[in-house]
């Protein structure tokens, strides 16, 4: 991958990182686009962080399994890529509070 190639595909999958986010905290989320994270520690009694934290811990041990196998009946492989970036980005701003 040459430098442009590499600037390229950075600038599409950030842009599709921030469209996947700002959308799917729709689904999850009210006014505080966090609180479903903070909700899910409170119930299992830890934090937002460590909720997230366990499902990027999730989201790696599928990515784990779908690269072994290349057997996707549903979620893509990019798109768990998609979804741990995003993760990883959501626990920067639940520390970041």
């Amino acid at each position: 991958m040459t430098l442009d190639e590499q600037k390229k595909h950075f600038a599409e999958f950030t842009k599709k990182m921030a469209e996947t986010m700002l959308k799917k905290g729709f689904d999850y989320a009210g006014t505080d686009r966090l609180s479903n994270f903070k909700l899910a520690g409170a119930i299992t009694g830890t934090s937002g962080q460590l909720n997230c934290l366990n499902l990027i811990a999730t989201k790696v041990a599928r990515l784990g399994v779908l690269l072994r196998t290349r057997e996707v009946n549903n979620e893509s492989i990019s798109d768990s890529i998609l979804d741990l970036a995003n993760y990883a980005v959501l626990l920067d701003q639940l520390e970041s509070e």
